[in-house]
């Protein structure tokens, strides 16, 4: 299989230390310059690379400790060959922060719906200010140390095959700026009959020094984010594919 690593970043410093440690792999970094958006770089660049299957790395994302080889790479692919009947494959995301009990908390271990909202398993912690916007968050023990089917997964530490862009195409042009044209852009790929698998492969996140960034300093960005919800629900909600989806795939 031919893929490369897509890392599109607003800051040079964000990105230095995977320059660094990920020289051996098939990546590519590029600015956005424009602050258009972590979505429309993902379709700039995968159209970019238009004959390769697409990994979408986050400028905040690195590699667990102890991992100096980027064996977290070749899990992934090891992943993608076993499973043919998968066009996306998220990985297991952490926050570079622990509990008492020395357990990492989870930023992502797939996507859900809450409340007739997209949610995350995992999720709730802000880093900045060791603050939290859910009540209860999930560490890492192991639950998760499985193949799962969900119902869509974050556009962060994703395997995406071509085959999926060949039939999907590019994001749905209804959305604005950033935020949920994943989700949409999963559950088409379901409609479409595309299995969305996690894996057990662990990536850190630092979570969004790009996106919320740009969305700080432009209330414009914050509106465009809540239309795009509207927007996702008016097409969804009411179908068999707006609902959570966490199964487990017995080998």
């Amino acid at each position: 299989m031919s893929v490369k690593i897509i890392c599109p970043f607003i800051n040079e410093a964000d990105v230095k230390p995977l320059r660094a440690t990920m020289w051996n792999l098939p990546i590519h970094f590029e600015m956005d310059h424009s602050r258009i958006g972590s979505d429309m770089m993902y379709q700039k660049l995968w159209n970019k690379f238009s004959e390769d299957d697409i990994f979408i790395l986050h400028a905040d994302m690195f590699p667990c400790e102890g991992d100096d080889t980027n064996e977290w790479f070749t899990s992934v692919l090891s992943y993608v060959d076993k499973y043919p009947e998968a066009g996306m494959f998220g990985c297991l995301l952490l926050y570079p922060a622990k509990d008492e009990n020395d357990n990492y908390f989870i930023q992502s271990a797939g996507g859900k719906f809450t409340d007739n909202s997209p949610d995350h398993f995992g999720s709730g912690l802000i880093l900045e200010t060791q603050g939290k916007f859910k009540d209860d968050l999930e560490v890492d023990t192991g639950q998760y140390d499985c193949v799962r089917e969900v119902a869509w997964t974050t556009f962060g530490g994703l395997y995406i095959r071509r085959e999926v862009f060949n039939k999907l195409g590019n994001f749905s042009p209804e959305y604005e700026w950033t935020y949920n044209r994943d989700v949409d852009y999963c559950l088409r790929a379901r409609e479409n009959d595309f299995k969305i698998y996690q894996i057990p492969v662990r990536l850190m996140h630092h979570e969004s020094r790009d996106n919320k960034v740009i969305k700080g300093n432009d209330q414009s960005k914050v509106n465009a984010e809540m239309r795009n919800l509207e927007t996702l629900k008016k097409k969804w909600e009411n179908t068999d594919f707006y609902k959570t989806l966490d199964e487990e795939i017995n080998d």
